[in-house]
């Protein structure tokens, strides 16, 4: 299921050795559906694309994680406040 996925990759990012965390990762990212593949593409691109103009717009990946963080990865407890 997606929230099972979802887990997979939370518990993937927890992976204290940084090239086993990125094999896994890059793993879970093959396996997605088609569909949220390309999604997935199509965002990390544009949020690229963003980063790469940071000197003038101030959108370095730091920012644009505080900003695009909390939509795309919820708490455990799914709860606004906590975010």
């Amino acid at each position: 299921s997606l929230s099972d996925k979802y887990n997979d990759f939370i518990e993937a990012n927890r992976i204290e050795d940084a090239s086993e965390r990125m094999r896994t990762l890059r793993k879970l990212i093959r396996d997605l559906p088609g569909h949220y593949y390309e999604t997935l593409k199509f965002l990390v691109g544009h949020l690229k694309t963003i980063a790469d103009h940071s000197e003038k717009n101030k959108m370095e990946p730091r920012n644009l994680a505080l900003v695009f963080g909390p939509t795309l990865v919820r708490t455990s407890e799914d709860n606004m406040t906590d975010m």
